[in-house]
């Protein structure tokens, strides 16, 4: 990318991102605070306030996020095309900030009484999907030099991953077609990330105000909110919209990012960014062992405090 400026060592704001996310992930599965309903069961009041708060926690829409900042973490140190990848530092640096965590997890998460299966049926789906782009990575990157631009690749990718959902096109979830599938379906969020480090970088980037910057959060949860309702009340599952999410979350990630060249982000939220990815694969089990060890502890404010503690 002739003249654009390089990449700095780390762009500020993400991992804060990041933990909001696995929050989101988190308070998904069952976890987000205690909200009495006053309406009277099976009013059409109640229905509507249980129906609001429960799609407000769209789990699958922050994986979304995540591919996209994966994408574009992998991405970010590589945009000058003068440097090389190499092969053998990458995939050990990738293999063991992927995997080490997970060879904890998966015994840790059995004795806790919540088992993370392999692959589908449980978050590590995702993982093996970000497995598979970052073996694929060297080769894509090689694709996107010789095509000059990224926006080739994603667009390939989003044919392909429309293929895919039409194989099932009725499927509910995000991950319903197999380990040998789901990476393809979530290829084009990956690859706007890899679009996004390089279009952070280039000087027609414009500033982003404390208003304009609200007002794209507003918009992005919105639709997240959008992805749930179609999902659970209407034929129009996951694999139909969250891919089209996905762009908008890359267009919200880049006013993020240019909004924190002059805002500085939180310390605290950039720190618990730093184990977000922690919270993400432990969250479920340890709240299988929530419950079993409070059983008592149900629907209060105190239960909602101490879980996420």
């Amino acid at each position: 990318m002739k003249g654009t400026p390089k990449p700095i060592d780390r762009v500020v704001g993400i991992d804060s991102i990041r933990f909001i996310c696995a929050l989101w992930v988190f308070f998904g599965h069952g976890a987000a605070f205690y909200f009495p309903n006053v309406f009277q069961d099976g009013s059409l009041a109640n229905k509507v306030v249980s129906s609001f708060f429960h799609n407000f926690w769209n789990g699958p829409a922050a994986v979304i996020i995540f591919f996209v900042i994966s994408g574009f973490c992998i991405h970010y140190p590589y945009t000058d095309t003068s440097r090389q990848v190499n092969i053998v530092e990458f995939y050990t640096r990738r293999m063991l900030r992927l995997l080490l965590p997970v060879l904890v997890a998966v015994p840790l998460s059995g004795l806790m009484g919540g088992r993370l299966t392999l692959l589908q049926d449980s978050v590590l789906w995702s993982l093996l999907a970000e497995l598979i782009y970052y073996l694929l990575y060297p080769a894509l990157r090689s694709a996107r030099l010789k095509l000059k631009s990224w926006r080739g690749l994603i667009i390939g990718s989003l044919f392909a991953a429309g293929l895919v959902a039409a194989t099932n096109p009725s499927a509910d979830n995000y991950p319903s077609f197999g380990p040998g599938l789901n990476w393809l379906l979530g290829l084009p969020c990956w690859l706007l990330g890899c679009l996004l480090a390089e279009s952070v970088l280039s000087n027609g980037s414009r500033e982003v105000t404390s208003k304009n910057i609200w007002i794209c959060r507003a918009i992005v949860v919105l639709a997240a909110f959008g992805c749930s309702v179609l999902r659970f009340h209407s034929p129009i599952g996951y694999p139909w919209t969250l891919n089209i999410f996905a762009v908008l979350a890359a267009w919200w990630l880049h006013r993020e990012i240019i909004f924190r060249r002059d805002n500085p982000p939180n310390r605290i939220l950039e720190w618990t960014g730093l184990w977000s990815y922690s919270l993400y694969l432990i969250h479920i089990p340890a709240g299988v062992l929530f419950v079993t060890l409070f059983p008592e502890m149900h629907g209060s404010v105190s239960n909602w405090v101490f879980r996420v503690l």
